[in-house]
């Protein structure tokens, strides 16, 4: 539900305008933040909000569908640039 008020009318007390704020911004918290290029056998880059808590950057896959490189925030709450080795889950590096 969107609210939509006219503040230059007079109409808007300032209790809906702090609702319509409210869920304005609840709505853009929804939103996806993360993008997804996809190769024919899987995902080929994931970049933004990464699968698991607290990160985000450019998660990278090989030609199989194991991501390999890691450029942003690691699982150990790190900026740090992480590649596995060829066969492992560069997440499986922080388990």
């Amino acid at each position: 539900m969107v609210y939509r008020f006219n503040p230059l009318s007079g109409d808007a007390d300032l209790p809906d305008v702090i609702k319509a704020a409210n869920n304005n911004f609840a709505q853009l918290d929804l939103e996806a933040v993360t993008k997804t290029f996809r190769q024919a056998n899987g995902n080929a880059i994931v970049e933004g909000k990464l699968p698991y808590s607290g990160g985000y950057g450019s998660l990278y896959y090989d030609s199989t569908p194991l991501p390999r490189l890691l450029i942003g925030i690691t699982p150990d709450g790190d900026v740090d640039i992480v590649k596995s080795k060829a066969g492992i889950s560069v997440l499986d590096v922080f388990s």
